[in-house]
């Protein structure tokens, strides 16, 4: 019996992978998420749901499971550095930028004060 549900869920992964192909993506991630139903710990099926579903954060939790899995799954710690990587990039700018915003408040404020003090004194 349990030779039977292996290979079920191996058939029904490469129909997923198929249909990821011929981009039926709605219908494949139906599929993966019956096999991650069955099977919390496949692999193969949360790398292919990573590439299926709706935004980046999911993608993330997915490629984090296949490592979960199998912390030495190359390609899931690939796609997920370069998930990051973006993220990273975008954290430092917002940073930057926060900066040159709190620099030009700080500026506004010594003007203002330099104003109101010269006004008072003359």
């Amino acid at each position: 019996m349990t030779d039977y549900v292996a290979t079920d869920r191996v058939e029904r992964l490469l129909d997923a992978i198929e249909l990821i192909k011929t981009n039926e993506t709605d219908e494949a991630r139906r599929l993966l998420k019956s096999i991650i139903r069955e099977d919390s710990d496949s692999e193969d099926a949360w790398l292919w749901m990573s590439v299926v579903v709706d935004n980046l954060d999911q993608s993330i939790v997915c490629l984090d499971n296949v490592l979960r899995i199998n912390p030495n799954n190359w390609q899931a710690a690939g796609a997920l550095h370069r998930l990051r990587e973006s993220e990273l990039l975008m954290q430092k700018r917002r940073s930057q930028l926060r900066f040159y915003r709190d620099l030009s408040y700080i500026g506004m404020m010594a003007l203002a004060f330099f104003w109101l003090l010269s006004y008072f004194l003359v």
